[in-house]
């Protein structure tokens, strides 16, 4: 009864805070819900103002769903972001791979042949069988390949550790 009471002073001051009609059903029915939840864990006996208490449940629903917005939006954001960052580091990896392979294109169809079969998972013994070459010179045609690749893109070879 008295949510009843005070029904339209409580969605009159939920809708200004809040403004969009259908959120503002939302945050009322938080109300009621607060108030019912409240009624069942302590009673009644120990509020004196109701509809200044009543006031004050609203309004705190209200601070609550735009706290909670305001999580929503700092989420969206930050998704935003990161779906920025990763379409910017896949552009940046399918660039490279469009340097690699004009390198590639650019070199002796030996090389040529030999890279794509290693890129396509086979081993030295296999490309060296396939082509009709040893297993070293399929090691040399790729090494040299990767030495062209480092020296376009500025790479050091690694370093051969001590023994």
């Amino acid at each position: 009864m008295l949510i009843r009471k005070y029904e339209k002073l409580l969605r009159t001051i939920i809708r200004n805070k809040v403004g969009n009609p259908d959120t503002a059903d939302d945050v009322f029915s938080e109300t009621c819900l607060a108030v019912v939840r409240r009624f069942r864990r302590k009673g009644t006996a120990d509020i004196k103002n109701a509809e200044k208490w009543l006031k004050q449940v609203a309004r705190s629903k209200c601070e609550d769903y735009w706290r909670d917005e305001q999580k929503r939006q700092q989420m969206i954001v930050e998704a935003t972001h990161q779906r920025a960052a990763d379409l910017e580091q896949e552009l940046h990896r399918e660039l490279r791979w469009n340097e690699i392979f004009a390198i590639l294109e650019e070199m002796s169809p030996i090389y040529k042949d030999v890279i794509e079969l290693w890129l396509e998972g086979w081993t030295f013994v296999e490309i060296g069988a396939k082509l009709g070459i040893s297993e070293n010179t399929a090691k040399s045609r790729k090494r040299i390949f990767v030495d062209r690749l480092r020296k376009h893109f500025g790479v050091s070879p690694p370093r051969k550790k001590p023994k």
